[in-house]
């Protein structure tokens, strides 16, 4: 739907005389089919956005001299010249013929201009810069997003936004919600990065189209399209733990009309990496086989697509000499497994109408299926999730393009089932909801988008979520985005406590437990300056979150326990970012940030900063690639301040932590070598190698009642090289 709200504004701006700064066009290959996702930038600048299902885009200027540089995976760039009226045609070659013949230059990350909400566009150019072995691993080079782990045993990654822990950041894949329910802490490593198109960051609540669970940001990834992947895409990966992953992915034209897609994901560590010699895997040993099969038809006025996902994750760790198939209840080591089974299909189907491109149908629709079976020393953990979703949308104008809309209706199902020690939890949840959603696009520099939604749920009533972003081009160089919104959220607590089970705290619920509602309100400022006759891009964005209701894992008051219990008082996050990008050259690039936090919530009756983040990060990252990309080479620092730990003055003497953790830098690094058939890398994580000493509290006794995994704050794994191939064979 957003590529007809792109190509709507293209005609609109033809119509009544499109403004000399900005141009329309289109993207294809060398047999003339739209190439869907081209990144469009204005040389020199961070000004961009990407083609739509149809190749086509627009893109206003910031100077009317400007070269336009046009980009895709796999193909050559090419440089043109900007011209106002006629539309661009734009033809890009594969990049297996000389790669002499062009120069590619440009950002492989940047803000769409026109989107009214603060979204940033991570390309898959960008994610090669680093190992990316699956999502949870896509944000080392970003600034906005935050990735640790939970706990010094189950390799969970969790991710922070805003502040904010990664459960109140909407996930979705290809605009289905994705990362949820049962997989809210292991999902994001059953995304590979291989089969990642792109990813939209966006910050604060999102498009009421899209559902009510977005309360602090938006995460949706792009995977690799049928139309226009590579026919063979080989990709081959190990590093210095042990770990071997093999990525695999065909894709083919059926008929002129159907094409198909296969993407292949497996990775087995078998190694028992132990670097702090506590008797503990730093990570635990893991095998996972992933496989997914996509179709799309393109037609002169339907388009639509279908496909499955099998996927099959085992871990297993703990003690030193835990292994796949033990028995955790019965082994004389402390064991932890987790095996995942997970079946999903989904699909999309749009009606279009081809003369009034504003206008169209869509349906959006998925189902899946998910059994985990667990164990955390003695306590075993059972769960199977059944989850449909749908959700139909129509898009149309008012007297004309300069008011249009979206509503429909969509139904959400999740069938739970979970037992955790002694314990058994089930519920059902089903929830109508029924959206509107008004945008006011008089022109190129002022965008208002309002939506409100309300949700039927069948145990806590009704859901009102009203939403508002605004965009307003102050000059041609600058931008201020507005944004206000409500959200809600039903909780795991099970799931969402992971980290807690892997130690001896019991998990008591005091109470019957509420849905989690929120107020996410803030913008950003952009604006592009001059400096030593370049152009640095300057990004500034403050966003505060409320909480009318929140779940409280309070692991304060009893070293023993994490108690959990709904919000009895305030609870708030304060975010400010500022982000600076500078081409130094044609061949070098650099980007820093800060960010400060201020996140508090009211735990056993006093308003207290909540643990495990920092106040203060600062983010530097230096992009280096010769001329046509044969060398690239890229490195991020990273400084995180001191960060509050959870009390444990109950303790013994010997077993208490420190009521702050020191700051800490992290180094991460990666050089690659470009071929006409794809490339090679080598890498290092960690770089500096440094560690968390003593992670785990009473490794010695691990079924004692002082034994706690769960205060984890920085790397518990020391340096880690990686290398790697890419192989492509175009279609």
């Amino acid at each position: 739907m957003k590529s007809l709200l792109i190509l709507s504004i293209s005609l609109l701006c033809v119509a009544f005389g499109a403004h000399s700064q900005t141009i329309t066009g289109k993207v294809v290959d060398e047999n003339h089919e739209p190439l869907i996702g081209a990144t469009v930038l204005e040389e020199g600048t961070q000004n961009g956005v990407i083609t739509d299902v149809e190749g086509q885009f627009t893109l206003t200027l910031q100077s009317p001299k400007s070269q336009i540089h046009i980009s895709y995976t796999g193909y050559k760039s090419l440089v043109v010249a900007a011209q106002s009226g006629d539309p661009i045609h734009v033809i890009l070659a594969t990049s297996e013929e000389s790669l002499d013949e062009v120069v590619v230059t440009g950002s492989s990350t940047f803000m769409d201009k026109l989107e009214p909400r603060h979204v940033e566009v991570i390309t898959s150019a960008e994610l090669t810069k680093a190992a990316c072995c699956n999502l949870s691993e896509s944000f080392d080079t970003n600034a906005s997003v935050d990735v640790s782990y939970t706990d010094g045993v189950s390799g969970a990654k969790s991710i922070r936004m805003l502040g904010l822990d990664g459960r109140y950041v909407q996930i979705n894949r290809e605009n289905i919600p994705h990362v949820r329910g049962l997989i809210g802490r292991y999902g994001m490593g059953y995304v590979p990065g291989t089969w990642v198109q792109s990813i939209d960051v966006g910050k604060g609540a999102g498009t009421v189209v899209n559902g009510y669970e977005s309360m602090s940001g938006q995460i949706n990834v792009e995977l690799q399209k049928p139309e226009n992947s590579e026919k063979l895409y080989l990709n081959g990966y190990v590093n210095s733990m042990g770990r071997v992953e093999l990525n695999a992915n065909h894709a083919a034209d059926l008929t002129d009309k159907w094409s198909t897609a296969v993407l292949l994901h497996a990775d087995y560590l078998g190694n028992e990496v132990d670097g702090n010699e506590d008797g503990f895997m730093d990570l635990p040993k893991s095998r996972q086989l992933n496989l997914m099969n996509r179709y799309k038809y393109v037609g002169e006025r339907v388009r639509s697509q279908i496909g499955i996902q099998v996927m099959r994750d085992e871990k297993a760790g703990g003690q030193v000499g835990f292994g796949f198939g033990d028995d955790f209840q019965t082994s004389p080591e402390y064991g932890f497994s987790n095996n995942t089974t997970r079946v999903e299909f989904f699909g999309k189907t749009g009606i279009l109408y081809p003369h009034k491109p504003y206008q169209g149908w869509g349906l959006i629709y998925s189902g899946a299926y998910t059994d985990i079976d667990a164990g955390f020393g003695r306590d075993a953990y059972q769960g199977t999730e059944k989850t449909l979703y749908g959700n139909a949308i129509y898009q149309n104008v008012i007297g004309n393009t300069f008011h249009q809309y979206k509503t429909g209706v969509s139904i959400l199902y999740d069938d739970f089932d979970e037992s955790y020690a002694d314990s058994a939890f089930s519920r059902q949840e089903i929830v109508p909801g029924t959206f509107f959603e008004y945008s006011y696009l008089p022109g190129d520099d002022f965008t208002l988008v309002a939506g409100v939604r309300t949700d039927f749920h069948n145990l806590y009533g009704t859901f009102f979520t009203p939403r508002l972003h605004t965009r307003y081009q102050i000059t041609d160089q600058t931008a201020l985005r507005l944004a206000i919104g409500r959200g809600y959220r039903v909780g795991n607590p099970l799931v969402e406590n992971t980290n807690a089970l892997v130690s001896n705290r019991q998990l008591v619920v005091m109470e019957n437990l509420n849905p989690e509602v929120s107020w996410n309100m803030g913008g950003s400022l952009s604006s592009q300056l001059s400096m030593g006759g370049k152009k640095i891009d300057l990004i500034a964005d403050y966003f505060y979150t409320t909480f009318e209701n929140q779940l409280i894992y309070d692991m304060d008051q009893n070293s023993q326990r994490v108690l959990i219990y709904n919000l009895d008082g305030s609870s708030y996050a304060h975010s400010f970012q500022l982000e600076a990008k500078y081409q130094v050259n044609e061949f070098l690039g650099v980007k820093g940030a800060y960010k400060y936090y201020d996140v508090r919530s009211t735990i056993d009756g006093q308003l207290r900063k909540l643990p495990f983040i920092s106040r203060d990060r600062f983010f530097l990252n230096a992009s280096y690639a010769t001329k046509y990309d044969k060398w690239e080479a890229d490195a991020t620092i990273q400084w995180f301040g001191t960060k509050r730990l959870p009390n444990t003055t109950d303790k013994p003497g010997e077993f208490q932590r420190s009521s702050e953790t020191p700051d800490f830098f992290l180094v991460n690094a990666q050089i690659s070598r470009g071929y006409r058939w794809g490339n090679i890398y080598l890498g290092s994580e960690n770089l500096l190698n440094f560690k968390q000493d003593d992670p785990i509290i009473d490794p010695e006794n691990p079924f004692g009642s002082n034994f706690d995994a769960s205060l984890v704050w920085a790397p518990i794994v020391g340096r880690m090289v990686y290398a790697g191939f890419r192989y492509k064979i175009k279609r």
